[in-house]
């Protein structure tokens, strides 16, 4: 009930998107290196150990005094998020001069994964230095304010950017214009490779230049939605990682996604890719049974 204290259960988990998304591509073995800002504080130091206990490499993450980003979900009974609100210096501390002393590494990586807490300065140096050096770039777009940081970048080339219809809105700028196909062609236009559209409940499609491939969401009992989309594009880069055709790569995503909506919090510790491999396997017989 709005202006009042309200019963409510707290539950502490890691986050951070691209972080989300590292932890679960590090559990399922895959070589990850994060590049982000950790403050010195107890929360800063507990999510520093969440990380390295996960296998994310930390060796070019920047730590000093300031507090560590922090991001409350107040979830409605069902799982589903009612509001959100987040407390982050990062855009402060990571800043195009700090990336380009990581240009080596950066250019050592397979695929990079940005999300749209970086600053418009850092998501134009990063998305710039991708096509100089013809590194496969996937864009999270996080939320609506933060998906407006698109909104005149130059994303010609982009491998991935994974919105849903709100953040399509804000990306495009397109105002009255709210035709979902309309807002993914803007998108192709613009020189990305693929668009994978988010439909929460009604699932996910990915969209390219006369392609088009639609997955219903997986059919779990939900616990907490919160990650759901992290978990969702780190089982879709855990497949491109391995080659895989477009199609599983979301299947993977979305058996990644049926895993976390099942559990509290954004991250799941005990992943392991046995753990993915069955959940997919079982998304597989639900969709052959519809």
């Amino acid at each position: 009930m709005a202006g009042t204290s309200n019963i409510a259960t707290y539950y502490r988990s890691p986050g951070g998107v691209a972080r989300n998304i590292a932890n679960h591509l590090a559990l399922l073995g895959n070589n990850v290196e994060l590049i982000t800002h950790f403050g010195i504080d107890p929360g800063g130091q507990w999510l520093m150990e969440q990380c390295s206990e996960a296998g994310i490499g930390l060796s070019h993450a920047f730590v000093n005094h300031t507090e560590t980003g922090r991001f409350v979900a107040m979830l409605k009974p069902e799982g589903d998020l009612f509001a959100g609100a987040v407390s982050c210096s990062f855009e402060n501390m990571i800043t195009p001069e700090f990336l380009q002393q990581k240009a080596g590494l950066i250019r050592s990586a397979s695929l990079l994964l940005l999300d749209t807490n970086l600053s418009k300065a850092c998501l134009n140096w990063l998305l710039q230095f991708c096509r100089d050096e013809e590194i496969p770039c996937v864009i999270e777009p996080v939320s609506v304010p933060k998906a407006a940081r698109l909104l005149h970048a130059d994303i010609s080339g982009v491998m991935l950017v994974t919105p849903n219809q709100d953040e399509m809105l804000a990306i495009t700028g397109s105002g009255q214009v709210t035709e979902p196909a309309l807002l993914i062609n803007h998108l192709l236009d613009r020189g990305v490779k693929y668009v994978w559209k988010r439909d929460g409940k009604n699932g996910s499609g990915i969209f390219s230049e006369g392609y088009l491939f639609h997955l219903p969401a997986p059919d779990v009992e939900v616990t907490d939605t919160t990650g759901a989309g992290d978990a969702a594009l780190a089982g879709w880069i855990h497949g491109w990682l391995r080659n895989i055709p477009i199609e599983d790569c979301i299947r993977y995503g979305h058996a990644m996604a049926s895993i976390i909506l099942q559990v509290k919090g954004a991250v799941y510790p005990e992943l392991t890719v046995d753990l993915l491999e069955t959940s997919y396997k079982n998304l597989l017989k639900h969709y052959e049974s519809i």
